[in-house]
């Protein structure tokens, strides 16, 4: 039987050294890559957590802005309808004090953010679908709040001609505005503006 020589024996010992050694470095690699993703995905679900609570945040502003100036144009409703009554039969218009007709001053900053990351990739399919309604309906609110605008800016004769659908359609749209808000923040939806009120546009 032949011994084995020293060369041979520190050969062995050797290879066994290199490939222990290859492995734990093949193993360190996986396990900083590992982490690394654990800390990656920590990070991204922090950050989408963040941006759903300022979206959330950003949506019970915009209900509390939308819901003041409801009021206000349920308030100038029944003034509205009667001016435009008159000019239907060919009266006199009345006055109506008014501190203008604009949209509710909403914002969208955060949903405009949480889409260009990329955030409702990671969002409950549920509630990203109620928040993309929710700010749906604030453009919605918004496109008919211009058209209400642009009818104003014709001047008062014209204006009061188009209002039966101009107003009517806004307070619809600021109660639908307001509902999708609602069913995302938990906030009261409120009633619809046509039980509030005997006055109608049409």
């Amino acid at each position: 039987m032949t011994k084995p020589t020293p060369s041979s024996i520190s050969f062995r010992h050797s290879w066994k050294f290199i490939v222990a050694e290859m492995a734990a470095i093949i193993f360190g690699v996986f396990l900083g890559v590992w982490i690394s993703e654990i800390v990656e995905n920590r990070e991204i679900d922090q950050f989408v957590e963040r941006s759903r609570q300022v979206m959330l945040q950003e949506l019970s502003d915009n209900y509390d802005r939308i819901a003041k100036a409801r009021l206000y144009h349920l308030k100038l409703l029944p003034g509205v309808v009667e001016a435009s009554a008159a000019l239907a039969a060919g009266e006199d218009i009345p006055q109506i004090e008014y501190r203008g007709f604009g949209a509710p001053l909403v914002t969208t900053a955060a949903y405009d953010t949480a889409l260009s990351a990329g955030t409702f990739a990671r969002v409950d399919p549920e509630e990203a679908t109620e928040i993309a309604n929710a700010y749906q309906q604030i453009a919605n609110m918004r496109a008919v709040m211009e058209d209400y605008r642009l009818a104003v800016a014709t001047g008062n004769r014209d204006f009061f001609s188009l209002v039966s659908t101009a107003f009517g359609d806004s307070l619809y749209a600021e109660d639908a505005a307001l509902t999708a808000i609602a069913n995302v923040t938990g906030q009261a939806i409120p009633d619809a503006w046509t039980s509030q009120t005997d006055a109608w546009p049409y």
